[in-house]
C-alpha cells in the first residue's frame, strides 16, 4: 500500500509540475529581419530628394526666336562622401519622353509644342537614359550642378502653333558610382 501510495504522489506531482511549468507559458511571436546593405559613395542630401526646377513665365516670343528659353540651374547635392567603395559618380535622368523631340521630358498641362531638356553645368547636352559625364568624388560633400530648359518642338516652332498656358513634368535621377 506504502507503495501504492509513493507511486500516486510521484505521478501526481510530475503533472503538477508540468501543469505549473505550462501555466507560465504564453505562445509568443515571430521575429522578424531585414534591411538592406548598400555600397554608395555619398549619401543623398535630403534637399536634393524632390528637387523643383521652376522656370516661371517663359515668353512664346523666346522660344519661337531661339528655340528653347534661357537655362535654368539646378543642383543635387551629396553628403557623407567617401572614396572607399568608389571614385566617381554619374547621374542618369529619365521620364515620359516627347514623341515629337527625342531626350525631351514630355509635359501635361495647357501648355503644348515644348519639352524639357537637360544639360550639365557647361552647356553640353544630356540625353535622357544616358549617365552624365563622370565626377570624382572629393571630400565629404558634392554639388552636382545641371540646367534644365524649355524647347520649342520643331514642328509647332515652324508652324507656330505653340500652345500657352501652365505645364508640368516629372524626372527621375540615379546615381551611378563607379
Amino acid at each position: 500500500m506504502r507503495q501504492l501510495i509513493a507511486s500516486i504522489v510521484i505521478i501526481y506531482s510530475l503533472f503538477s509540475a508540468t501543469a505549473v511549468h505550462a501555466i507560465g507559458e504564453l505562445i509568443g511571436g515571430d521575429l522578424k529581419f531585414q534591411g538592406e546593405v548598400v555600397a554608395h559613395g555619398c549619401s543623398i542630401d535630403p534637399l536634393s530628394k524632390n528637387v523643383v526646377v521652376d522656370f516661371g513665365e517663359i515668353s512664346a516670343r523666346t522660344l519661337y526666336a531661339e528655340g528653347k528659353s534661357l537655362p535654368k540651374a539646378f543642383v543635387i547635392t551629396l553628403k557623407d562622401c567617401s572614396t572607399a567603395v568608389f571614385n566617381s559618380v554619374t547621374v542618369t535622368f529619365s521620364g515620359t519622353e516627347n514623341t515629337n523631340m527625342s531626350d525631351r521630358l514630355v509635359v501635361t498641362g495647357a501648355a503644348s509644342g515644348i519639352g524639357i531638356g537637360f544639360e550639365e553645368s557647361d552647356g553640353t547636352a544630356i540625353s535622357l537614359n544616358v549617365p552624365t559625364t563622370a565626377l570624382a568624388i572629393s571630400g565629404t560633400s558634392m554639388s552636382l550642378n545641371f540646367n534644365a530648359f524649355v524647347e520649342g518642338e520643331p514642328n509647332a516652332l515652324s508652324n507656330k502653333t505653340l500652345q500657352t498656358g501652365g505645364f508640368q513634368a516629372t524626372a527621375n535621377y540615379t546615381l551611378n558610382y563607379q
